[in-house]
Order: structure tokens, then C-alpha cells, then sequence
């Protein structure tokens, strides 16, 4: 019998009260163990923990054996490492089955230009001035994905995305684009989709709707008094009264709207008001609608050549979210619930596992764009990633005038994997994180490798998942013990467990 090497033991911090002591270390912490092979995640005694330290140092003894039997039946150890290895291909190759059947999503960017000037708008100077795509480049992108998909070795159904720039502008040309788009995704039976600022979204709402589009994806930044003073148009005006008007436009002729709320830390503290706003609104229970966020991050790493010296490559790439965001960000949950119902935040992907007892998911790839995206920009230009879109660097072929694919680009990015990542290969948190980092920064800060880790290192990987943990399971722990009825089951190592909140039981 051996300890699984995709084990992971998390430290968490919980309020007082909340377990008993026997599930305390010596600093106040508990620990979870996880294992994303087997998709179980249980909350652990001292003792537990113990026993388990003793299988893998090779001195468990007989009153280890119940214990060592719930570890095995949750994939925590194995009876050997073949039986292990078996698990572990087991997974890796049905995920890959499921990328290779998966929906395949190609992003039309008809013009770079956008009405707004947003100040961290990862397009930039792009936003300004741009060539159009004609209606020979749509008919040639069209005419591309199929081959695309052989190339990518991908079966599934295509769909296809609106972007920019800004695709829904209210101008002569940017109508005649997007219908043309649209109506060569309905006549192929392609499912239709576009993420815009909202700005203009009502006015192409008859469009959308007539052609099977029935999602959009916006942005707001907050309440009004946040929001415009970061998502204007050019002229400084302010935008957010034109996109409520326009979301609301949407959702009543039916079209799904995905919200999304950008944090950072000049709008943090505006996330309640803004709960409040959308709770007022209907919006956060309106069934056609959806609230997710995403966090401002840094975006010189677009920038950089493999021709660039070391120093001046690692210091573009550096850093991503700020030093201390993720932690207010938790405060501010934990301080206001209703933000919390709003945007279910989930950053590590443990969240279903320790609310609802779903398995814990793992992450071979970090990033989908690798293997299931393509951008068509209005260059003719093919990328893979749509936060690279209009840097040369990062294209991946063309697509007019004539189909050109980039093997010495592509294949290497989609072939990364927790396992193709020399550093990767023996990190037991590997299937946390998807393997190496962001596989552009890690290109990047390479000078052009992608089999190379960009990685936040396993401390702060770790973390994150901690810090995530420490919110969830005092909700988690909580609501157990309100709904927990009495009974006469025994007190087993296995019911310690469970009664302590093993998450498979965690309704």
C-alpha cells in the first residue's frame, strides 16, 4: 500500500467552534486532503493525518489498517504504484477524449476598433484604428474551420463568437459584418455567440435574435459611480446607463446575458453596492442571466519577443494579479453575503466539491485556448489565445488570402500538459493549477518554449486553494450543522470524518 502521489495536504485556518479538537493542530489550523484523480476531498483528524504519514513512511501499524482502508476507498493510496498509474492514465485519457470531442469556438473579429478607452483594455493602441474584415476573408474563415479542427484532431461542434475591437459598433459596416457572420453560422447550424461592451447591444438585439444568437457576454465594472469613471467612451462620457438599458433590451426579447464584473482595487469596495443594485434590478435570479468576475491583471507579457534579452523578458512577464487583491476580495465576501450569491466565486474550482459534493475536477491544461480556440482577426491572421489578438508574435497562422498553419507554434502549445512540463511532471499539486502557468508567459519568459513552466511556484498555488477553503468550508460547516439531524450511527474513523464534514456529504 502507498500514499498516492497526487495526495495534497491543505492547512486551513477556520473560525472557533466549528470542529472539534481533534481535528486542530498545534497552530489552530485543520487539514484537508485532496486528490484530483480520484476527485476526493475530505477534512481530516490529527489522527487521520498520522496514520497517513505512517503508510508513507512504511510504519503503519494494525490499528492503522480501518483508517488506511477509508484512504484507499477515497484514492488517497493505492495497493501499488501500477494500480496507481492505471488511475492516473485512466484520467488523463478520457479528459483528452472530452477535449477532442469537445465544442470548438472560433472568435470573428470583423475591426479592432472600440467606441470605449478603457485605461486597462488588454488591446490597447489596437482599439484605435484597424483594417475590416471583407466579406472573401469571412467566407475564407469559414471555409478554414474544418480544416482547423482536423488539425486539431477535434470532432466536436463548431460555434461561433463575436469579437473585437467591439463588434456590435452602431455603424453601416459593423452591421453588414456581423450579419454576414451570423448568417453563415445559422445556414451551417453553428451556434452564435458575442462578447461586447453593451454599449450598442440594443440596437442589434432584432439581428441577434434573428440569426440563433441568444448569448451575450458584457462588461460593468460596478454601480454607476464606479463604473463611469473607467468605462467611457472617448470622450470621457460615461457608458453605464446605455448598457443597463441595453441588457435589459436583451433579456427581454430572450437572449441570455453573461455579466462581467471586473475587480481590482478601485472598484472592491463598490461590489456590494453593486449586489444591492442587481438584486434590485431582478438580475440576480433572473434565469436568463448570469454574473461571473474576473480580476484586472497585467498585460506587458503581450509584448514580448523571443529576441528580447532575459532580464527585460522576465520583467515584462512579472507579476499578475496585485500583492493583496485575493485576500480583500475574500474580506469583502465574507463581509457581505450578497455579494457571494452574486458571483459564487470559485478561483481554484473546489467550490461544487465543498458546497454540493460534487469530485474535485482536475486541470491538465491551465488553458483551453491551446486546444479548442482560434481567432480570425482582420489582418487574416490565426490566434490562439484571443488576449494575443493583433501581436504578431503570438499569430498561429493565416486564414486569408490563403490558409497557412503555424506547426512550429501551434503543436507545442497544444500538446502542453501537466505531463509534457518537465517541472510539472512530479508536483503532486500539478492537477491544481493544469500544469506550468500561462502558457503564453511561459513562451514568453522563455524565449520561445512552451514546454517550459511559467509557474506561481506550488507555495502559492497551495494557497489559493487554502484561501478558497477558508471561505467555503465555515459555509460548508455551518450548514451542516443546521440541517444535521440526530441518529444512531457509530463513531467510526469513517463517520468522524463525515460528521466533520467529509464534502460528498455535505447537503
Amino acid at each position: 500500500m502507498r500514499v498516492s502521489a497526487n495526495t495534497v495536504e491543505f492547512k486551513v485556518g477556520l473560525p472557533p467552534g466549528l470542529v472539534g479538537p481533534e481535528y486542530l493542530a498545534e497552530d489552530g489550523k485543520v487539514s484537508v486532503l485532496a486528490d484530483a484523480v480520484s476527485g476526493s476531498m475530505d477534512l481530516v483528524s490529527r489522527a487521520e493525518l498520522e496514520a497517513l504519514d505512517r503508510l508513507r513512511n512504511g510504519t503503519a501499524t494494525d490499528e492503522d489498517r480501518q483508517t488506511i482502508a477509508v484512504f484507499q476507498a477515497r484514492g488517497y493510496a493505492y495497493e501499488s504504484e501500477e494500480s496507481e498509474r492505471t488511475a492516473y492514465q485512466g484520467l488523463v485519457d478520457g479528459y483528452f477524449q472530452a477535449i477532442q470531442e469537445a465544442p470548438f469556438q472560433f472568435m470573428f473579429i470583423p475591426s479592432f476598433v472600440c467606441n470605449l478607452a478603457c485605461d486597462y483594455c488588454f488591446e490597447g493602441e489596437l482599439t484605435t484604428k484597424s483594417p475590416r474584415m471583407t466579406e472573401e476573408m469571412i467566407e475564407a474563415a469559414f471555409d478554414s474551420i474544418p480544416m482547423i479542427q482536423e488539425l486539431h484532431e477535434n470532432s466536436g461542434p463548431p460555434y461561433i463568437t463575436l469579437f473585437g475591437g467591439e463588434p456590435l459598433l452602431d455603424n453601416p459596416y459593423q452591421h453588414w459584418a456581423v450579419e454576414e457572420i451570423l448568417r453563415r453560422a445559422y445556414d451551417r447550424g453553428y451556434p452564435s455567440t458575442a462578447i461586447s461592451n453593451g454599449v450598442d447591444l440594443d440596437k442589434y438585439v432584432p439581428l441577434l435574435k434573428r440569426y440563433g444568437c441568444n448569448e451575450v457576454q458584457v462588461s460593468l465594472d460596478g454601480t454607476p459611480e464606479v463604473h463611469d469613471q473607467r468605462r467611457v467612451f472617448r470622450n470621457g462620457k460615461p457608458t453605464f446607463h446605455r448598457i443597463e438599458r441595453s441588457i435589459d433590451a436583451a433579456l427581454n426579447a430572450g437572449v441570455r446575458v453573461l455579466i462581467r464584473l471586473l475587480v481590482d482595487r478601485d472598484s472592491i469596495d463598490n461590489m456590494p453596492q453593486f449586489a444591492e443594485f442587481a438584486r434590485a434590478k431582478g438580475w440576480i435570479d433572473h434565469p436568463l442571466m448570469t454574473l461571473f468576475y474576473g480580476f484586472t491583471k497585467q498585460t506587458t507579457f503581450l509584448y514580448v519577443t523571443p529576441d528580447h534579452p532575459e532580464e527585460k523578458r522576465q520583467r515584462m512577464v512579472r507579476g499578475d494579479v496585485k500583492a493583496g487583491l485575493r485576500d480583500a476580495f475574500y474580506a469583502m465576501l465574507e463581509a457581505n453575503p450578497l455579494v457571494d450569491a452574486l458571483l459564487r466565486p470559485d478561483p481554484a474550482r473546489i467550490r461544487s466539491a465543498v458546497m454540493e459534493g460534487d469530485r474535485v475536477h482536475p486541470n491538465l491544461q491551465g488553458c483551453s485556448a491551446g486546444t479548442s480556440v482560434i481567432a480570425f482577426d482582420p489582418h487574416g491572421k490565426l490566434y490562439g489565445c484571443p488576449e494575443t489578438v493583433g501581436r504578431p508574435q503570438h499569430a498561429c497562422g493565416e486564414y486569408a488570402p490563403e490558409f497557412r498553419y503555424s506547426h512550429g507554434y501551434r503543436e507545442p502549445w497544444r500538446h502542453r500538459h501537466v505531463d509534457t512540463v518537465p517541472m510539472c511532471r512530479d508536483c503532486n499539486v500539478k492537477l491544481f493549477c493544469g500544469g506550468g502557468g500561462c502558457p503564453i508567459k511561459a513562451w514568453a519568459a522563455s524565449g520561445g518554449d512552451f514546454a517550459t513552466c511559467y509557474c506561481p511556484k506550488v507555495e502559492t498555488i497551495k494557497t489559493n486553494v487554502e484561501r478558497e477553503l477558508a471561505y467555503l468550508l465555515p459555509m460548508a460547516l455551518r450548514r451542516r450543522s443546521q440541517t444535521k439531524k440526530a441518529d444512531d450511527r457509530s463513531d467510526s474513523t469513517w463517520q468522524q470524518m463525515a460528521q466533520a464534514g467529509s464534502f460528498p456529504w455535505m447537503s
